[in-house]
């Protein structure tokens, strides 16, 4: 499995402004001695002004030896592998996917290589569990992606997505659900209905785990979510976890160590309040049935 390309990017730009504040340059400096202009630097230092711009190879290795690094050294190869993780190859890049949305994009890109992922929704089904037909309805529904998606490119990349994490076996998943993403019709009856049997099945598996928050539930002060969020973190303990917020128009990313713990924290004390596993299987199975009853 490869790394996070986001993670990589953000542990090389961290690396290369250590190495420029321990040089002494500031950007100016720096770009008139290795030929790469003050706004790429910036740019690689701080990956955060548009996470989907890929660093360059070539910009990193004059950054490398105008920052007096020798190559071939330990250093050298740590800082190069960094930039080479973060530019691999990235499943969505490929033309069956490129206007699948900028917001499903940002999510994917957090979500590559991941070791877990802890999600919470309230009201709908997360992009990450959808069926193809639930995905098609809520994207036909909805024009907040942008003129430049595509329907069939954004169900295409939900379900991609679905394949690329819960799909691998390698990614622990836990999903907390507000009662009402399972008791709401956000789509014909015989579309949820597939959905609801489809979250069951993918809750056979050993690495999935979704529990529902019922209406009642006793919550903690302080601790009831705002918005959407995935809390994801990576198999390499040097790779920081991300948390993306889904605010309706844009995602947005979460990577202050203090408010990243604060959204794990969040999401233990959403999965204290909500049923049990087996609970909400059963939870899910009695919705299941009571809309079968009506159809």
């Amino acid at each position: 499995m490869h790394p996070n390309p986001l993670a990589r990017q953000r542990r090389l730009g961290a690396a290369l402004l250590a190495l420029r504040l321990e040089r002494g340059y500031n950007h100016a400096e720096l770009s008139r001695k290795s030929g790469v202009s003050a706004s790429v630097i910036s740019r690689t230092e701080n990956p955060f002004g548009d996470v989907h711009r890929k660093p360059g190879l070539l910009s990193v290795r004059r950054l490398l030896d105008a920052l007096d690094v020798a190559r071939g050294s330990d250093m050298w190869s740590l800082v190069e592998g960094f930039a080479e993780d973060a530019v691999t190859g990235r499943w969505w890049d490929v033309p069956a996917y490129t206007r699948m949305g900028d917001g499903q994009r940002t999510y994917a890109l957090v979500e590559a290589g991941a070791s877990t992922i802890r999600e919470y929704a309230g009201l709908l089904l997360p992009g990450i569990v959808q069926t193809a037909e639930y995905a098609r309805h809520r994207v036909v529904a909805v024009t907040g992606d942008g003129p430049v998606a595509d329907p069939d490119c954004i169900v295409r990349g939900r379900i991609e997505r679905q394949r690329q994490t819960i799909g691998t076996g390698h990614v622990q998943y836990q999903l907390v659900l507000e009662e009402q993403a399972i008791r709401r019709r956000p789509v014909p009856a015989e579309v949820m209905l597939e959905q609801l049997h489809h979250l069951l099945e993918l809750m056979n598996g050993e690495q999935v785990s979704v529990r529902v928050v019922p209406v009642g539930a006793q919550l903690a002060a302080g601790y009831a979510p705002r918005a959407p969020y995935a809390h994801v973190t990576y198999p390499d303990m040097d790779d920081p976890p991300i948390v993306v917020v889904d605010n309706v128009t844009r995602s947005l990313l979460v990577t202050e160590p203090d408010e990243v713990s604060g959204y794990a924290q969040l999401h233990y004390r959403l999965r204290e309040a909500a049923l049990s596993d087996a609970d909400s299987a059963a939870y899910i199975r009695e919705a299941a049935g009571e809309l079968a009853a009506t159809m």
